[in-house]
């Protein structure tokens, strides 16, 4: 990793724009911010491998961050993204065990690493910022669960309908999405090699479902066709 020189980050006005820091009061944010790293990660860097030692919990401030295990084969298996205000780390962090997952800059990203030390004192000062972080740490765990049922349950092209159904506004019946990550990330979310995925994108688009439009941009023709492909 190549951090030699970080911009210089204010952690002072950063920590309380974002949830549930904002909930903790100045003296609490304080003991945080005063031992808060800041991190630069260029496109492509590893922060996090598997089995490493945790250090604290990583609080994304910009970018994206992918968190991925890797198949024996080495084909790789994203667990979850994290974006502006998205943690990770957290599950070992708390736990004090090695990291499990791998995690990995996709684009120049800055973050804050919090000590755990410092946030489980503030998680005994704050009730507030305590229940918060477990409601996060309870979502998160049951997002990863019905990603499992949906891998576990739905076929290949089940899973696409269903992943871009949930770009579609619930009300619409034909609308435009756009791809905010690519398809080889998008591929590796569903559990689908890229040959797969394209294989049923294409099928997709002859069956007058989807049309492609651009690079990352995509007409939903007939969602509830769509969302019924998913059920089905």
């Amino acid at each position: 990793m190549n951090r030699s020189k970080p911009p210089v980050v204010d952690t002072s006005s950063l920590l309380s724009r974002f949830s549930p820091f904002n909930m903790l009061d100045d003296a609490e944010r304080n003991r945080l911010q005063a031992g808060a790293r800041p991190i630069h990660a260029a496109r492509g860097e590893l922060l996090v491998q598997q089995d490493d030692c945790p250090r604290g919990v990583y609080l994304v401030l910009s970018g994206r961050v992918k968190c991925f295990v890797l198949s024996p084969s080495g084909g790789e298996k994203i667990v979850s993204l994290a974006e502006s205000g998205c943690f990770f780390g957290e599950d070992a962090a708390m736990l004090n065990r090695p990291h499990i997952v791998n995690a990995q800059a996709m684009t120049a990203t800055e973050l804050l690493l919090v000590p755990t030390t410092l946030l489980r004192e503030a998680m005994v000062s704050s009730t507030a910022f305590s229940v918060s972080m477990a409601m996060r740490l309870a979502m998160a765990n049951y997002d990863l669960m019905s990603t499992m049922q949906v891998q576990l349950q739905m076929s290949g092209t089940q899973r696409v309908a269903h992943y871009l159904t949930r770009l579609a506004p619930d009300d619409a019946e034909h609308c435009e999405i756009r791809l905010d990550i690519d398809k080889q990330t998008i591929a590796a979310q569903l559990n689908l090699t890229p040959e797969t995925l394209s294989r049923i994108l294409s099928q997709l688009t002859r069956d007058g479902m989807i049309q492609p439009r651009g690079r990352r941009g995509m007409v939903l023709n007939r969602v509830s066709e769509l969302r019924s492909c998913a059920a089905h």
